[in-house]
């Protein structure tokens, strides 16, 4: 008898080890701002949503590949993704938008198997209710002639593809133009968002040195600053290697909204 247990215990501790490496299923009760999703490269992690999902947004070289069915959305990862990760943007037939960020898993973080959002909005708001009345900046969609809501439309152009920002025309006029070379970070712009309130500004930003450093916000600040933001405060050293050429975390786009300026 006592073999057999020994046996039985030998057995089940040499399934256990030989399982690949543990993965979560999670709850997640969706309170605004962004969720951390947990995921390994090469393979999948599903993310359930209160309801069917509508489209979304991801950057143009992204890490990430996503399939969607009805309100699931499945994420591979390449072995590219960086370690801060990518943000997602997912919205849902109902108006309600989640903002995600794809991380790699590490032995603190293990890898997301599923991930289900619960949002307690969709079970007390109506549908015509949730596209105005919801307290959270991403769902409430703040106008573009706000600094907050230009903020919002300028990623979306610069990093996840969207065309045009409405009640603005872009300009071209001074892309590729150096703002900034110190020889250690150098910033070009990229285009000019101009409107009746707000003018807003995409650089980018890459690191010139072989360590890692990280950008300063006031070094971008121009007459009548109102935001600054940045894709990555924290770059990467300066590739070595096409894989880190390609991963691109030695750049970041930077975003820096002023008064509109006369013309």
């Amino acid at each position: 008898m006592k073999n057999f247990k020994k046996y039985v215990f030998i057995l089940i501790a040499s399934v256990v080890l030989g399982l690949p490496s543990a993965a979560l299923c999670r709850d997640v009760e969706y309170k605004g701002g962004e969720v951390s999703v947990y995921i390994r490269p090469g393979e999948p992690t599903q993310i359930q949503f209160p309801e069917d999902i509508q489209s979304g947004y991801k950057r143009k070289q992204s890490a990430l590949s996503i399939d969607k069915k009805g309100r699931d959305l499945v994420v591979f990862a390449s072995d590219t993704l960086v370690n801060e990760g990518e943000a997602i943007i997912v919205r849902l037939n109902n108006g309600r938008s989640y903002s995600l960020r794809i991380l790699k898993s590490d032995d603190q973080n293990l890898r997301d198997a599923l991930v289900k959002i619960a949002d307690d909005a969709n079970l007390i708001l109506s549908s015509e209710e949730e596209v105005g009345s919801i307290s959270n900046p991403i769902s409430e969609k703040a106008s573009a002639q706000t600094v907050s809501g230009l903020l919002r439309e300028m990623i979306l152009v610069a990093e996840f593809g969207k065309t045009n920002i409405q009640g603005y025309r872009v300009s071209n006029q001074y892309k590729g133009e150096t703002v900034l070379n110190d020889g250690t970070i150098e910033a070009k712009i990229d285009k000019i968002f101009m409107g009746p309130k707000y003018w807003g500004y995409v650089m980018d930003a890459a690191n010139k040195l072989g360590v890692s450093q990280k950008l300063n916000a006031a070094t971008f600040r121009l007459d009548g600053t109102r935001a600054i933001s940045a894709e990555r405060w924290e770059l990467s050293p300066t590739p070595l290697n096409i894989e880190e050429q390609i991963a691109g975390s030695h750049k970041a786009k930077v975003y820096v909204i002023t008064k509109a300026r006369s013309s």
